[in-house]
């Protein structure tokens, strides 16, 4: 290709200069056709291409929540084996500045290009090193949290995007702990990602530790240990089948069959499976929009199987099978969506009806419904829930106080964990949980829908909205940026019939004493009341997604308790006039900025 033709391109002249290091040096080969394609698109005047390039080539892919994650790709800000080596040369030197074990761990799902990833990873962290353990076959996410710990080793990756789009794909790196790090070990992580790309994009160094790839034997015995794990979470003994309980489950075609599947039927459940969704795919997720548990739509296939079959519950997990979504058949005899909230009440009334620990605590986020707070405190259990968003930060607590078994932690977007030893969330002990609550419901001649009556008959109606306005590229980046800025600067006092009373900026952390509850986010609170409805108070949160490109706005609201179940349709009201209010209001800034 004639470089000299890129200065026609409608781009910077930094953006312009990176493509050329991408044509033309030998460390770049991997996504060189690629690349081509899309120059030779933008150059006969492709608007679509040229966005892409700038895009792709506007800065180094962030770290957010997750990891590292976006679309596969030519470009710094894509995932490709240049960022992945990066990352890993990265992670390797903050193991040795750390000084933990010289041992990681690398697991990876069903998309496409993870087992390539897993690789990638695992060659460049032999070339720095590190002997590295590899499960070879597609795993969940926390069974890598799980082997970290168990394995002693001194840091652990994964290569998955979640229940992002086929296109995409990611790396979450794990600390010694199993946890996904924060505080000091991302800073120096990120620190020397950005040292190891400033030494240049050089192909993988010559092997100077040991890769051991598990399968066979090997991989058998570590999903032995990590599933005898998860089914110690149970807090009944009982035959889940006995009380007639039939289940459908979907892994979404990711790798929840590896321990959802086992885990239910060695609990007497004779699941019923979707089939199609059973299969990886290549990670095409072809029979749904989304492979998202948290989207109704995406249970569309598995509803029919429960109609089919008659089941009391849907379950569903992403592609790396640390998110539970599920549909619950009501009385009424129709199959319901439950929201991640919901679920986590459900989840956690059943957990304190069976084992209310009080030395242990409850760990939920600032976005989380506040019912999960007060299910708590009136069961004796201590709680913190003023976490930021992401389970890296309910395993800092876990690593601040090892002694405190957690009892329950979750978080609104269908994360949910039980016990120490996974330091992540974790969608096969979520659907143990659940089964063995719904069976428990229906031995007693319930659903859990009535079980979800009684909690709110009792500690207030609760109903919670989550909005997400979703801006691409580096332009919808900075329309998010001000938002968050005209919120910080000249915050409304209300948004709708939601009356400010109070503020609070996550931006500089808090002083509680904890250096995980205290971290900086980039979080805005607003509490206050409702002048409509019956709301006893409310909050409205704004966030940026630290995974996605998208502004989440949270409203929560609540009733006194014994508000009678007539009235928790205009609470709902309320609620979603509020979350109208304040999208309509975030929409004005964002079509500002972005003129």
């Amino acid at each position: 290709m004639d470089a000299s033709a890129l200065g026609r391109l409608p781009l910077p002249p930094s953006v312009i200069q990176e493509i050329r290091r991408w044509l033309a040096e030998p460390a770049y080969a991997d996504t060189r056709a690629e690349l081509e394609k899309e120059v030779r698109s933008a150059l006969e005047g492709d608007g679509a291409a040229v966005d892409e390039l700038a895009d792709a080539f506007s800065g180094p892919l962030p770290i957010g929540t997750g990891g590292r994650r976006g679309p596969c790709g030519p470009g710094p800000n894509r995932m490709n084996a240049v960022v992945l080596r990066e990352t890993a040369r990265g992670m390797a030197a903050a193991m040795r500045r750390f000084g933990v074990a010289p041992v990681a761990a690398v697991a990876y799902d069903t998309r496409a290009t993870s087992r390539a990833f897993s690789r990638i990873v695992a060659d460049t962290l032999a070339g720095e090193g590190i002997d590295v353990r590899v499960l070879d076959a597609p795993r969940p996410t926390p069974q890598l949290s799980y082997f970290v710990r168990r394995s002693g080793c001194g840091a652990g990756a994964v290569i998955s995007a979640s229940h992002n789009p086929p296109r995409d794909n990611g790396i979450k790196v794990y600390g010694d702990d199993g946890a996904q790090v924060i505080g000091r070990w991302a800073k120096v992580l990120t620190e020397e990602i950005r040292r190891a790309a400033g030494r240049g994009a050089e192909g993988a160094s010559a092997p100077s530790g040991r890769v051991e790839y598990l399968s066979g034997d090997a991989l058998a015995q570590a999903d032995a240990d990590y599933r005898g794990y998860v089914a110690a979470q149970g807090v009944t003994g009982d035959d889940l089948g006995a009380a007639g309980l039939r289940v459908v489950y979907t892994p979404l075609h990711g790798v929840g069959a590896a321990s959802v599947v086992p885990v239910l039927e060695n609990r007497g459940l004779s699941l019923h499976t979707v089939e199609r969704q059973m299969d990886p795919d290549g990670g095409r997720f072809s029979t749904v929009a989304t492979a998202n548990p948290e989207d109704p739509a995406a249970f569309d296939m598995a509803r029919g199987v429960a109609e089919e079959v008659g089941a009391d519950l849907v379950l569903a997990t992403d592609p790396d099978a640390d998110r539970l979504g599920a549909l619950v058949r009501g009385k009424d005899g129709r199959l319901a969506f439950v929201d991640g909230n919901r679920l986590g009440v459900l989840m956690l009334d059943h957990v304190l009806r069976h084992a209310a620990d009080p030395s242990g605590w409850v760990l939920t986020t600032l976005v989380t419904t506040p019912l999960v707070a007060k299910l708590s405190e009136a069961a004796g259990v201590p709680v913190v829930d003023d976490l930021l968003v992401g389970f890296k930060h309910h395993a800092g607590m876990v690593r601040e106080h090892p002694e405190r078994p957690v009892v329950f932690a979750c978080e609104e977007s269908h994360g949910y964990l039980r016990g120490n030893e996974v330091r992540d969330k974790d969608g096969a002990i979520a659907a143990l949980l659940l089964a063995e609550a719904a069976a428990a419901a229906k031995a007693a001649g319930l659903t859990l829908f009535d079980r979800l009556a009684t909690v709110f008959e009792r500690h207030g109606y609760h109903r919670e909205r989550t909005r997400n306005l979703r801006r691409e590229g580096p332009k919808g980046r900075a329309a998010m940026a001000a938002v968050m800025e005209r919120l910080r600067a000249a915050p409304p006092s209300a948004f709708g019939p939601f009356l400010v009373r109070g503020t609070i900026d996550r931006a500089a952390g808090q002083r509680t004493g904890s250096p995980t509850r205290d971290l900086p986010g980039n979080v805005v609170v607003f509490s206050g009341e409702t002048n409509e409805g019956p709301l006893a108070g409310a909050k409205v949160v704004f966030r940026p997604s630290g995974t996605e490109p998208k502004l989440k706005i949270y409203v929560l609201g609540w009733t006194e308790p014994g508000t009678p179940s007539e009235i928790w349709p205009e609470a709902d009201a309320a609620v979603d006039s509020v979350a109208d209010a304040a999208e309509a209001w975030t929409h004005r800034i964002l079509d500002g900025a972005l003129g």
